[in-house]
């Protein structure tokens, strides 16, 4: 095997022993305090993590996610409030930074019509580590249980993905984020309603045109374990899409569990390591 083919596949375990996709309990449906997800993490013989809390600063769902968690109450998200999730993280740094590498950072919602609240929000909270993920398409959330049904009557699988690989290019254009988050987490949720591999021949025929123009773009996207226990049998991406866009170009920035507990932590990344070395072999 050339090299050059062998190094994209090998480049994938420099990320052993960190997890740079965690919720704390800061994000509203997550459980454990930064303290304690660090006290697991040194447990387990990481040497990095990253602290992702959401925001979604969408004006279209004040009502439902635009919130954090700051002393067990809920709080619209503000750089008033994410002053004190970043004091907790570097209060962990001072604590325990002689045993682990500790990160602040934010998962961030994004749709390009609250692109300059993002973008806001960033310059103002200066996140160490920014993930961007596409969490809803056009009024629909493609990531929860209860509006997936809604957005599988009203989109055909190759428009709603071409609509989806839009946004996400709109995502990397904006120079906003590290990483994009779970390319393909739609599939936690869609896959049973279209199918995980009709969803993947869907998804070639689009990352043909969309993959150059992500690299083009400077993207970076993460492996993401979560997906295993939703039953599916690959991380996000999969192999077909993690292979359409290491060959185009696009890079992979970190890998992470997005535990949402500190039990969590960790869990099946390398697992979802190993499956994607094994994914590029070969190209």
């Amino acid at each position: 095997m050339p090299a050059e083919a062998e190094n994209k596949w090998q480049k994938i375990y420099k990320f052993r022993g960190m997890d740079c996709h965690i919720h704390p309990d800061f994000s509203i449906d997550a459980r454990g305090s930064v303290e304690a997800f660090v006290r697991r993490a040194i447990e387990l013989g990481l040497s990095r993590i990253c602290f992702t809390t959401h925001i979604d600063l969408d004006p279209h769902r004040l009502s439902a996610d635009t919130y954090i968690r700051v002393g067990g109450k809920l709080r619209f998200a503000s750089l008033e409030f994410a002053q004190i999730y970043r004091e907790t993280v570097y209060e962990a740094r001072r604590k325990f930074g002689d045993r682990i590498e500790i990160v602040y950072g934010f998962e961030f919602s994004y749709e390009p019509h609250f692109e300059d609240r993002v973008r806001e929000f960033i310059r103002g909270a200066k996140p160490e580590f920014a993930i961007g993920s596409v969490h809803s398409v056009d009024g629909f959330e493609i990531t929860s249980r209860r509006s997936v049904p809604a957005a599988a009557r009203v989109f055909e699988l190759r428009s709603f993905l071409r609509r989806y690989y839009e946004k996400i290019l709109s995502l990397a254009r904006s120079g906003l984020f590290d990483v994009i988050g779970h390319i393909d987490g739609y599939k936690k949720y869609l896959s049973r309603w279209w199918g995980f591999y009709a969803m993947e021949r869907a998804e070639i025929e689009i990352l043909e045109e969309i993959a150059p123009k992500l690299a083009d773009a400077g993207a970076k996207f993460e492996i993401n374990s979560s997906a295993y226990k939703r039953g599916l049998c690959a991380p996000y991406p999969s192999a077909a899409v993690s292979r359409i866009l290491v060959s185009r170009g696009v890079e992979i920035g970190s890998v992470g569990s997005d535990a949402h507990s500190p039990a969590a932590l960790a869990k099946n990344v390398e697992s979802a390591i190993n499956y994607t070395a094994w994914a590029l072999k070969g190209i």
